[in-house]
């Protein structure tokens, strides 16, 4: 196998490869376009011509072009996203000319065609439901959380979750902003930002914030802000936090969540400043069981 050195083409880095054995058909050759940017996904295809090493024949192509290939190379995978194109050794033997033979060797052009994603017209439906949702108009329903009342359309809610039904709900056992910052997500579709309860708070109430709004989130059947909670939560880990988080996670059944805070436990250079955290003697007091599953997964982190 030859490889070349690698060069830019489409804004991403490639290689090409050469075997002189085709894994395909014993009587051919491999010519391979592998992409050697990580964590990118690109659309490209390729086509291979023979050069006159002396300029003096134009390039005769040998391989049509393919049909555009996704090419995804995940930032933590060790593979290499690749597309073959195979030629019978017989072609490469009858080109019309010597010219392309010089030497005994071969001279070959790969044309790469790298395919723009088109871009998407962004929807303005979500500003338009958020721009109902700050004014209120048309409101058809009320909602009591903590002595505080939230005028809301039940046609909105009704999309976005089935538990949302009657004129007047108390909702019990919720904060108040816990559920502005919910009917905030269903109206606009969007992460609070700046100068909400959820963006400006930080540390301790940032994280109450975070496991109360993926609960509202959990009740209400609105699973993609419940996801959003969770992620957001993977990356606020920290060793005061990582055990309650722990115990958080069993209890709403967050997977995703629960491996992140196991594979930060097992971490040989933060374990003992989790083991003392006040979460963790409570774990280790009251759930004994959820440590016992902590050492068992970690051996399989370790490998990872």
């Amino acid at each position: 196998m030859r490889r070349s050195a690698p060069f830019a083409a489409g804004g991403y880095t490639w290689s090409i490869l050469y075997y002189h054995y085709s894994a395909y058909d014993a009587n051919s050759v491999d010519l391979c376009l592998q992409l050697e940017t990580r964590g990118v996904t690109v659309t490209a295809s390729i086509s291979f011509s023979l050069l006159d090493p002396t300029a003096a024949m134009p390039p005769w192509k040998r391989t049509t072009k393919a049909t555009p290939v996704e090419f995804t190379n995940p930032a933590d995978s060790k593979d290499y996203a690749k597309l073959t194109q195979w030629v019978p050794k017989s072609k490469l033997n009858a080109p019309p000319g010597t010219g392309y033979l010089t030497r005994g060797g071969l001279l070959l052009q790969c044309t790469i065609t790298v395919f723009a994603k088109a871009p998407v017209p962004a929807s303005d439906l979500m500003d338009n439901l958020g721009k109902i949702y700050a004014t209120k108009d048309g409101s058809d329903v009320t909602y009591s959380v903590e002595g505080e009342l939230f005028r809301a359309h039940k046609i909105i809610l009704a999309m976005r979750s089935p538990v949302f039904y009657a004129e007047l709900i108390h909702v019990q056992d919720m904060k108040h902003d816990v559920f502005e910052a919910l009917l905030r997500y269903m109206y606009t579709d969007s992460w609070p930002t700046s100068g909400d309860d959820l963006a400006a708070a930080d540390g301790d109430d940032a994280n109450e914030m975070l496991c109360g709004l993926l609960m509202a989130a959990d009740r209400y059947g609105v699973e993609r802000l419940r996801l959003l909670c969770e992620h957001r939560l993977c990356k606020v880990l920290n060793a005061c936090n990582v055990a309650d988080l722990l115990a958080f996670a069993d209890d709403q059944h967050c997977s995703t969540l629960k491996d992140a805070c196991i594979e930060f436990m097992v971490d040989s250079e933060k374990m003992k400043e989790v083991v003392a955290s006040q979460g963790y003697q409570q774990l280790r007091s009251k759930r004994p069981l959820i440590l016992v599953e902590v050492l068992e997964k970690s051996s399989k982190f370790r490998k990872v």
